[in-house]
């Protein structure tokens, strides 16, 4: 079973630029009680969910060894043109089998090496998202659509820092999902759909559970996530989580596990997310966050007193000359809103820096003092450590 470190490293939002490739980070603080942070001290800490021989070690494989070979059926529907009808968002809250059969078509599997896992039909003209865990070591990446029809893929970019790929194969008029513009209500309806165990096409439900999860370990991090509850297995990253309206909500990740399989605590991308690093993936190739310019740590329980607030992300160090130096930022402001949304931790700060571009202005609220304040931003360009 791989777990969460099989999944590429991310780099931290905000940093001095330094010769490595990787600017540092701050030693970790101990955490928070009130802190929202999942627990990172279970035998399988985080699973990342890849099926197969990637997600297994020898005599642990279930349900698929390898890519079956198609039936004669399989052949014809490989050889025919796509349907073109993409499917309609719901007209209102729809009981699990209405919400299956809009997202079903819209949820593929995909087979690399000898594994599998999942993606979510993005666009009509071929473009489709998974996770980056999925195709990091892929040599040659398969895509099997929810008719049958099975074609090559590749890998148009990775955003490895919210696991997240896109994929493009050579299709056009796909059933491509809709991806919803907000973030679910918690305890919402959860629907999610994918190859669990190379299992293709199932389905399993569920509640949101919570949002805006972390999830840290091994060296790696993932922030912002959405938390359910709805089973999610190896196979299942890459697929869709949906609401009862039949919109994908979420692209799922990873689950927190002490057996690595699943135990009710299953977390997703966000959709907002999906749709803002998607497009930059399609239209460039690569992912290029926007840069605010500092090293931050969380508010500890221990500094909460200090600065006055519970939780929120300490700015230590401004770089010079950056977008948070040219926004007034100081040293022990404590960021405690971006845009709007609450910020809990440094982490909490970076996922949602990182979906949005150079040149973007954002709001963020911050503790100085004592005193609540708000500062206008421009995000600038992430410095090149080679320079």
């Amino acid at each position: 079973m791989t777990d969460y470190t099989s999944v590429e490293s991310t780099q931290p939002i905000d940093s001095t630029v330094t010769t490595e490739t990787r600017p540092p980070e701050l030693p970790p603080p101990p955490p928070s009680p009130r802190r929202r942070r999942a627990p990172t001290l279970l035998l399988v800490v985080i699973v990342a969910l890849i099926a197969a021989a990637v997600a297994y070690p020898a005599g642990q494989r279930s349900a698929q060894q390898e890519p079956t070979t198609p039936t004669a059926s399989q052949a014809e529907r490989d050889t025919s043109g796509g349907t073109g009808d993409a499917p309609a968002v719901l007209d209102a809250p729809s009981p699990v089998p209405e919400i299956a059969n809009a997202v079903l078509p819209s949820v593929a599997q995909v087979e690399v090496n000898q594994g599998a896992g999942s993606a979510v039909i993005y666009r009509s003209d071929g473009y489709l998202v998974t996770n980056n865990h999925v195709v990091a070591n892929a040599q040659q990446v398969r895509v099997v659509l929810a008719d049958g029809r099975r074609r090559d893929a590749t890998v148009v970019g990775t955003a490895p820092f919210s696991d997240l790929a896109v994929l493009k194969i050579d299709e056009q008029n796909l059933p491509a999902a809709t991806f919803a513009s907000e973030i679910p209500a918690i305890g919402s309806t959860a629907v999610a759909i994918g190859s669990p165990f190379g299992l293709d096409a199932t389905v399993t439900a569920g509640v949101i559970s919570a949002t805006d999860r972390e999830l840290s370990g091994g060296g790696e991090s993932l922030g912002g996530l959405i938390q359910t509850d709805a089973a999610i297995n190896p196979g299942n990253s890459g697929g869709a989580l949906a609401d009862d309206r039949g919109r994908v909500i979420g692209i799922n990740t990873a689950i927190l596990s002490g057996s690595g399989t699943s135990s009710g605590v299953g977390f997703a991308v966000p959709s907002t997310s999906v749709k803002a690093l998607a497009d930059q993936l399609i239209e460039n190739g690569s992912v290029n966050p926007g840069f605010l310019g500092i090293e931050g740590q969380d508010v500890t329980a221990e500094a909460a007193d200090a600065f006055g607030v519970p939780e929120g992300a300490v700015v230590v160090n401004v770089t010079p000359g950056s977008a948070a130096d040219k926004a007034g930022l100081r040293a022990e402001d404590v960021i405690v809103e971006f845009n709007g949304e609450a910020i809990d931790s440094m982490l909490g700060l970076q996922s949602r820096v990182l979906v949005r571009q150079p040149g973007e202005e954002a709001t963020i609220g911050i503790v100085r003092d004592g005193e609540q304040q708000q500062l206008t931003i421009t995000l600038g360009e992430r410095p090149n450590p080679a320079n």
